[in-house]
């Protein structure tokens, strides 16, 4: 029975790794958009519920996405081992080849925290005032020149 060799597993384990970069590149660019939407967007039309409706939708975005970047990492994991395995196997130069790839538990608890701190800003931006309700902006759009604290 023939195994593979060090440069087959090598590029197996160079997929992998260009997989997992593709999901994490999408976990950004919607994170990134999620918290640019509720933070620099307009919100004094939005309706009461639209940001439970982002977050929520954040949410299970975020739990569908962990559980593709976990599985992949724990692919990859093996495939590091993979890799590991056929460097011993091979030459002088082979053998100094040595791949250490993340825990998967790591790379969740990583994840996690950053839709935290995502679904955080969103929290943050749900309670901050619109300029129709009572805001700084209001105030001096409905008086021009009079600031909240001035002096009549």
């Amino acid at each position: 029975m023939h195994d593979i060799g060090l440069k087959d597993a090598f590029d197996i384990y160079q997929k992998q790794s260009d997989s997992l970069h593709k999901l994490w590149t999408y976990f950004q660019v919607v994170s990134l958009a999620v918290v640019g939407v509720a933070v620099g967007s307009e919100k004094a039309q939005w309706v009461d519920n639209a940001y439970v409706l982002i977050g929520v939708s954040y949410a299970v975005f975020a739990a569908a996405n962990l559980t593709g970047v976990f599985y992949s990492q724990q692919e990859l994991q093996r495939y590091g081992d993979a890799v590991n395995s056929a460097a011993a196997a091979s030459g002088p130069l082979g053998r100094q080849l040595h791949i250490r790839a993340m825990k998967p538990w790591m790379v969740a608890a990583f994840h996690i925290a950053a839709a935290l701190i995502v679904l955080a800003a969103l929290c943050m931006a749900s309670v901050a005032k619109p300029a129709d309700r009572g805001g700084c902006k209001a105030a001096a759009v409905s008086r021009p020149g009079v600031f909240p604290g001035d002096a009549p």
